[in-house]
């Protein structure tokens, strides 16, 4: 009983054990060998077909700067990896591209053919970037000759360190372009305010919060020299009144002249006004009652000097004439005096405003003097960072290793290849090995044949006999 309808279904692949696979591959080997080794054969003729690709490097050295930067400050900020980022899309931009593939000549088929986006696309698939460590980086160029790989490879290093210088001169001009723009605004700004506090200061010239001692020195000086006025003053009065007294025989005693009243009023009037405007209520009093004073000691000096005798002593009345000067003279120091202590106490009365809008406008000036200096310290050190920028005394790129032609190529790799193959006739076996499996309806044992018919018992086993052609008898 070689071969028997199954009336049960067979074990799905999910009930099988990793030992029932193995059974399974070995049984049905022949199904894996063939598709294995007709990938392996396929993966070499592959190696051998596919066009070789050469890919030389070049490693460039980040050099330090020469001038330590404690010296002088780089106004290039940008790190390392955005730079190299910023340099290779400049330099894989379609300009230099077309260039490059015009100096070197390469993809000259492509070239012909006119697909020159193609071979830009191509060229740059084929060069790449790596960054090892902070200070070295290498760059990769793959070509279907090595001398080319090599060729092309060197020149974008080459064009790596043109980049690199320059782009730090360009951020390094612009950066002292800036901060030459600023401070010509702020310096500006500087000058319009030196000229409002120019202006404010001559404006309110005596009430500036430094003089506030010089008028206040002033004032008492002022208010000194009123006190003796009005003590020259009485005394000038009552030297008057007696000689008065002398040329007028029906003049009072002094005692009951109005003289030492004007001098008490005149003493209370100077008080107040160095106290009050001159709109106070006390002041206004005072100065009528001065004025009422006044107007009787005109009348009473005129009934005087009507009646004075025809013939008066000339002496005398030169003495009279020489106090009534010395009068008038004290009477108009003590407006001046009273005019000027008034001026100062105006100046004192608004030194405080003007101390509060002064001190505005300077702390506007301290700040924008303190911004002036800032940036000119700034842009002084971008002077001298531009200049080390041009003469290349930064950080530069160098060539530390020139691109070789290389002796092998990097692709195709035959190793690769064959694994590859492989592993495509392993799977492609495999599913040959489960596809013949599952259809498959013959019982090769007892055991599967038992279980496929639970309850008939097997009777007797015969022996597969072939024959020297393979037949079964």
């Amino acid at each position: 009983m070689s071969e028997a309808p199954s009336t049960k279904e067979r074990p799905v692949l999910n009930e099988r054990s990793a030992l029932d696979f193995a059974r399974l591959v070995w049984k049905r080997r022949e199904w894996m060998i063939v598709p294995v080794v007709a990938c392996l054969g396929l993966g070499l003729l592959a190696a051998k077909l596919v066009p070789s690709i050469y890919r030389a490097s070049t490693v460039i050295l980040v050099e330090s700067p020469r001038v330590p930067a404690h010296y002088v400050e780089t106004t290039v900020t940008m790190s390392l990896q955005e730079r190299l980022q910023t340099i290779e899309q400049e330099i894989t931009s379609r300009g230099n591209l077309l260039r490059i593939l015009t100096e070197l000549d390469l993809y000259p088929e492509l070239v012909a053919d006119g697909e020159i986006e193609k071979a830009l696309g191509r060229m740059e698939r084929a060069l790449t970037v790596e960054v090892r460590g902070n200070r070295i980086f290498r760059i990769y160029f793959g070509a279907r000759e090595p001398q080319l790989a090599a060729n092309t490879a060197n020149r974008v290093a080459q064009l790596f360190i043109e980049e690199n210088l320059k782009l730090r001169a360009l951020q390094a001009e612009s950066t002292s372009a800036f901060l030459g723009q600023a401070l010509a605004e702020v310096q500006r700004q500087l000058e319009e305010q030196e000229a409002r506090v120019a202006r404010f200061t001559i404006g309110n010239e005596g009430s500036l919060p430094e003089q506030r001692d010089s008028n206040l020195a002033s004032l008492a000086h002022a208010q000194t020299r009123l006190n003796m006025n009005l003590e020259a003053t009485e005394s000038a009065e009552m030297r008057r009144a007696l000689l008065q007294r002398e040329a007028v025989s029906d003049l009072g005693p002094a005692d009951n002249s109005p003289i030492s009243r004007r001098r008490a009023v005149e003493i209370e009037l100077a008080r107040l006004q160095s106290l009050y405007t001159e709109r106070h209520p006390d002041v206004v009093r005072l100065k009528n009652e001065l004025a009422s004073l006044e107007q009787q000691r005109l009348a009473a000096a005129a009934e005087g000097m009507g009646q004075q005798p025809a013939l008066l002593d000339p002496a005398l009345q030169s003495e009279l004439d020489a106090v009534d000067l010395d009068v008038q003279r004290l009477d108009f120091e003590r407006q001046r005096l009273l005019a000027e202590i008034e001026r100062y106490q105006r100046r004192l009365a608004r030194t405080p405003s003007v101390e509060q809008e002064l001190l505005i406008l300077t702390r506007d000036y301290d700040n924008i003097n303190e911004s002036y200096h800032s940036l000119l310290e700034k842009r002084l050190d971008s002077r001298l960072a531009e200049n080390l920028e041009k003469k290349r005394q930064s950080e530069q790129f160098r060539i530390l290793e020139k691109a070789l032609p290389p002796k092998k190529p990097s692709f195709p790799n035959p190793l690769l290849f064959l694994f590859v193959g492989a592993a495509a006739g392993g799977l492609l076996g495999l599913g040959l090995v489960i596809l013949r499996e599952e259809t498959d309806t013959t019982f090769l044992d007892t055991e599967t044949l038992q279980e496929a018919f639970p309850g008939v018992e097997v009777l007797a086993v015969l022996p597969l006999v072939k024959g020297r052609r393979g037949a079964a008898l």
